[in-house]
């Protein structure tokens, strides 16, 4: 619920009380932990499963994203910055470290669907109090921060502050909306808490185009197409329906995309998401940054030039195109707008290296765990009702494939903040609990979150 601070006595209202709210928290949850830990009366079991935690080929790529993260910092060209950032951004090697404890904590903690049943609740809960607020700021009520409905150009910032990463967490939040759905309520769909989702589904995708962010439209483009990639190849009954709602998709954005200069396409508050085009002002911009980001690279190509620091890649590598004091932009700027960009300059080719390590361990997990065979059956596969409660559900799994192609499509465009960290280590967190429990018990897809599991 911290993504509904807003500190108006800070200079950065915004960003400031989420992430010292988050740390606070964080240090207690540690501190609470590891008083448990040392009055344990079961300690051997705490240990196992500290240790059965840490075995985790994700938990184990996530800690060694972290620690190049840290390490980079650390051999950096300022050190210290690096370690402890600045109040706008507050995203150095200690914000990464927190991340890491609330990472590891959830994996140890929450070992049952019920929790993570909860634990999605929580955060949709947040998201409704981040679009509240950004509703009430629109709508011009006293001590509320945000632009109003009525301003040209009006695009929804919420309690975030920021439309693009409104954008990203609604993708987030919408995954956790129809993960709910497809597993707590399989079935059920006419039950009133099934109904009270839904709504909030479409509340989230309506938050979500006025947010108006391009990056983000093309991760949600993405993500249905992943998610009918992955459940066209899970699902040989339906493979043709899929493939056939993947053309009508992507036809459609097509269309929207051709004819955005379309009176009707550009009288929408939301037209400006349609105009995808290389030669737009904005991807001109970016790819002047990437090229930068390119050249600090080869100046520091083993652990780059330390988080935060790209500042330094900016000012040594500027190029004039970029310059448009007419504009108001181009002046100053901490970031490539690229995750991998950044990586790249900020934590050199170790970092990026184990930034993608994370995404090939999920997704090469993900479909080990997914009952996706490419070979012909044989005799052996033998009790296949049984492996079948093994593995993740087409739905489950397309889901999860979906948010994480979706994450990574929008950060072609963007940066990472607290809350794309956040999010991205709460869906990490949770695919590391379900490998482990399809892979190591027949545990059903009904247990994933809160039903009765089959073992």
């Amino acid at each position: 619920m911290g993504v509904a601070i807003v500190s108006t006595s800070t200079l950065f209202p915004f960003i400031v009380g989420k992430y010292v709210i988050f740390r606070s928290s964080v240090a207690l949850a540690l501190l609470f932990f590891c008083l448990g830990v040392l009055f344990s009366k079961n300690d051997k079991a705490v240990f196992d499963r500290i240790k059965s935690v840490l075995k985790s080929p994700l938990v184990i790529s996530v800690m060694a994203f972290v620690a190049s993260f840290v390490l980079a910092g650390f051999f950096g060209v300022a050190p210290s910055f690096s370690f402890w950032s600045n109040f706008e951004r507050g995203l150095g090697s200690l914000e990464l470290l927190h991340f890491l404890v609330f990472f590891f904590l959830m994996v140890f903690h929450f070992r049952e669907g019920k929790d993570w049943s909860k634990f999605f609740g929580w955060a949709i809960f947040g998201g409704v109090l981040m679009a509240l607020y950004g509703i009430l700021a629109a709508s011009g009520f006293n001590g509320f921060l945000g632009g109003k409905w009525s301003d040209a150009g009006f695009r929804f910032s919420g309690s975030i502050g920021n439309p693009a990463y409104v954008a990203v967490f609604s993708l987030f939040l919408i995954f956790y909306v129809l993960y709910l759905l497809s597993v707590k309520y399989r079935g059920k769909m006419k039950e009133s808490g099934a109904v009270f989702l839904m709504v909030l589904g479409v509340f989230f995708l309506v938050i979500f185009a006025f947010a108006a962010t391009r990056g983000a439209f093309l991760g949600l483009i993405a993500a249905i197409l992943a998610f009918l990639f992955y459940a066209g190849i899970a699902s040989k009954r339906w493979r043709i329906k899929f493939i056939g709602a993947a053309m009508v998709v992507a036809a459609i954005v097509v269309i929207l995309v051709a004819f955005k200069n379309v009176p009707f396409i550009k009288s929408l508050p939301f037209s400006r998401i349609f105009d995808i085009s290389l030669s737009t002002k904005t991807f001109e911009d970016r790819a002047i940054m990437w090229k930068m980001a390119i050249d600090g690279f080869k100046e520091r190509p083993v652990l780059g030039w330390g988080a935060e620091n790209f500042t330094f890649v900016f000012d040594q590598n500027f190029n004039t195109a970029y310059f448009k004091p007419a504009e108001g932009f181009g002046a100053w700027f901490d970031r490539a707008h690229n995750v991998f960009f950044d990586y790249l300059a900020e934590t050199g080719a170790v970092g990026l290296a184990a930034y993608c390590a994370m995404f090939v361990v999920f997704f090469l997990f993900l479909f080990r765990n997914s009952g996706i065979t490419f070979r012909k059956k044989t005799g052996e596969d033998k009790n296949a009702a049984i492996q079948k409660e093994r593995h993740l559900g087409v739905v489950e799994g397309g889901l999860l494939f979906a948010v994480i192609v979706s994450y990574l499509v929008q950060g072609i465009a963007l940066f990472d903040v607290g809350i794309t960290y956040i999010n991205l280590f709460i869906v990490l967190a949770f695919a590391a609990h379900r490998f482990k429990s399809v892979g190591g018990s027949a545990v059903g897809v009904r247990g994933a979150l809160g039903g009765k599991d089959n073992n």
